[in-house]
Parts: C-alpha cells; structure tokens; sequence
C-alpha cells in the first residue's frame, strides 16, 4: 500500500481512517516463485488494476520467464509497482534480462545434460550391480551352490521358486548308477518305514522341483541302498575267496544265505 501512494495512485480514506485505493480491485501479491498463484492473477487484470510487488524476482526466477509475465501486465494496461524500485522503467528491464538470455540457453543446455547423465549413470550402476551379483552367483554355482533364482530380470519379476537342480542331477545319477528305474527307487523308502514315492514324485526331486522333505528321504534311501550294496559286494568277494581254498561257510555266510547256498558258495 505504501508503495503505491507513493507512486501516486489515487487513494482516499475509509472509516478507521486507513488510505485505500480508488477504482482498483483487491491486491494480491503473488508468492515469489509461485507460479501457479501468479498465472491465476495474470488473466484477471484491468486496465484499472494496480499490481504490486515486492521485487521483479516475483515475476520469475528466469529472464525469459520475467519478460514475458511483464509482457503480459504491461498489455492488460494495468498500473504495475514494485516496491524495491524508485522508478519503472518497462524497456530498461527488459533490455537487462535479455542480456542474461545467453546465460540462460547455456543453463538449460547444462542442466539438460546433468539430467542426461544422472540418468545413464544410474543405469549403468543398476547393470553393473546385475552384472556383479551374476558373477558371484556364477563363482558359488561353480562351487555347487545355485543362487541363480535369487537373480530379478530388469524389470523386476519376482524370483521363482527355489529349484536345486545340482542336488537333483546327483540323486539322478546315483539312481542311474544303482541301475534303477524311478518306480524301482521310489520303492526303497518302504524300507525306511515310509510309503513307496511314485514317479512322478522322483521326477519332481530330480528336476529339483521338490526341494521339500521328500526329496531328504529320497536322497537317504539311494545311500542306503548303495550301502546296502557295498556291504553285499564285500561279503560277495569274501565267500568267493573262501570257496577258492576249500574252507568250510562261516556263521555269518550261513546266516545271510542259509546252509546250501553258503555250501554251494
């Protein structure tokens, strides 16, 4: 208010005996950078308007951008006041802030290209901690420990679910080198006191789909059985070696294959 009776707006007094301004609407000043606040007063000033600021920063914190909200006063033909400035001189400001346009090109061109490369650069560190995170899984896997499903795609895809194909592959081959089908395996956890697995359940566990506990008894009863076959190939080689000098069946021949086998042995 001060400032505009100082640059001579016409004012009268109002019943408290405060100085109020003639003909003009009510004064708002706008926020300094607040664009959306002053955008909306912008439109709505008449020609018998008086606009008041505190600075010519209100009007923008660039100079295109404070020359064309300028512009755009002056054209309303409202009267405009800014209170850090003795006089106004429209063409003086502009010709002042579009000396520092060069400046302002060369701004947006720096920032454009931080934004550029803030970009890249974070992706690079997304590939590069992808990359980093493979290698090691790679280095355990080598190792006999498969991380691999720990690994997300770039686009965020949960892990799947756990699959233990190194331990699969190894029962298979165990099974394989025991010379069983999958039924004539899945049969020997009846001698764990456990029901007989099917198929379809062997397959599962050496796919390294079935990491449960399941595929713990599948595992122990292949060991028992390749035990089993281990104890039974050495008293094989001991029988064979007694029946080639003559020597009489010992009680523990007699016992695992009974009177005649053991002679016949």
């Amino acid at each position: 208010m001060q400032a505009a009776i100082l640059a001579g707006c016409p004012t009268r007094r109002d019943a408290q005996g405060e100085p109020q301004l003639l003909n003009s609407a009510p004064v708002i000043e706008p926020i300094s950078g607040s664009d959306k606040t002053l955008r909306s007063i912008l439109p709505t000033l008449q020609p018998q308007d008086c606009f008041v600021i505190s600075t010519l920063a209100v009007l923008g914190d660039v100079p295109s951008k404070l020359v064309a909200n300028l512009s755009k006063i002056v054209a309303s033909g409202c009267k405009i006041i800014v209170a850090d400035l003795a006089g106004l001189d429209i063409a003086t400001i502009r010709q002042t802030a579009l000396a520092f346009m060069p400046l302002e090109e060369r701004y947006q061109r720096v920032s454009s290209e931080l934004d550029g490369l803030y970009a890249t650069r974070s992706e690079e560190r997304a590939t590069y901690a992808r990359e980093i995170q493979k290698s090691l899984i790679d280095q355990l896997y080598r190792r006999g420990f498969d991380l691999s499903d720990l690994l997300t795609d770039p686009e965020g895809n949960k892990p799947k679910p756990p699959v233990d194909d190194i331990r699969g592959r190894r029962l298979r081959q165990l099974r394989e080198g025991l010379e069983l089908s999958a039924e004539e395996a899945g049969r020997l956890t009846e001698a764990l006191g456990e029901k007989a697995l099917n198929k379809q359940y062997v397959s599962a566990i050496e796919t390294g789909k079935d990491t449960t506990e399941r595929a713990d008894l599948y595992e122990t009863a292949l060991n028992a059985e390749r035990g089993r076959r281990k104890v039974q190939a050495k008293l094989d080689q001991a029988v064979a070696k007694q029946s080639a000098h003559g020597q009489p069946p010992t009680s523990v021949e007699l016992q695992l294959f009974g009177p005649q086998e053991a002679s016949h042995a």
